[in-house]
């Protein structure tokens, strides 16, 4: 298969791809991909690209017909920054443009207020407030994490969502607030759910739907605040 970073796949949109203004790279299996991401790519969304027929003679340089192209997969990467997963983009996710999350689930920054000022407690400047797209679909959950700032949950469609509270402590806390986000609010749904600033989050989607929400955080969001459960 083939590695490259998602703008070097864009950036050629004819049917010719040329290798060697991609920083393109080759790998035998998954297992391979994901080591050669880790080695060769430190930045950038990394795609994988199944051609079909595959090339005998794997070509150092030279150009592919991106026609060939049989399935392209997103690669993961885990809080650590190493990549943990090969992912065929959900269809939800292909409409909105989302990528893999580092948490889990899929998502784009769809906002970032041009206000910044250097909130007490914060390594630096920050905007006052960010916006996201995030997709849950079945089988995913946004792992046990703490953000800095306060996060504003806002539910879109799809099935219902379970978002858990952890307490603010070193670890999430063994009794848990669980809070059910979706369109049924007879049945005790809510549409929209508040994580103070420091508390541990995680969430799963609450059947065999998916779940897409917005998230709002302000002081607005920087990687460098986000911290995930070891």
């Amino acid at each position: 298969m083939l590695l490259t970073t998602l703008d070097s796949w864009r950036a050629q949109p004819g049917p010719r791809f040329v290798l060697s203004e991609a920083g393109a790279v080759w790998a035998p299996d998954d297992d391979a991909a994901l080591a050669v991401a880790d080695d060769v790519f430190a930045e950038g969304q990394v795609v994988a690209v199944t051609l079909d027929p595959a090339p005998g003679p794997v070509p150092g340089r030279g150009v592919i017909d991106r026609t060939t192209a049989a399935r392209v997969r997103y690669a993961r990467r885990g809080p650590d920054g190493r990549h943990v997963a090969l992912l065929d983009r959900p269809a939800t996710a292909e409409a909105l443009d989302l990528l893999p999350h580092p948490e889990g689930g899929w998502y784009r920054e769809t906002w970032r207020s041009g206000v910044t000022f250097a909130p007490d407690g914060y390594p630096g400047e920050r905007a006052s407030a960010t916006a996201i797209y995030f997709l849950l679909p079945p089988g995913e959950e946004s792992m046990w994490h703490v953000v800095r700032s306060a996060e504003v949950w806002l539910w879109h469609r799809g099935g219902p969502l379970t978002l858990y509270l952890g307490g603010d402590g070193d670890r999430p806390a063994e009794t848990q607030e669980a809070i059910t986000l979706g369109a049924d609010v007879a049945d005790g749904q809510v549409p929209q759910a508040v994580v103070p600033a420091g508390v541990w989050q995680a969430a799963h989607p609450s059947g065999d739907e998916e779940a897409l929400v917005s998230c709002v955080v302000s002081p607005g969001f920087d990687f460098t605040d986000f911290q995930a459960l070891p």
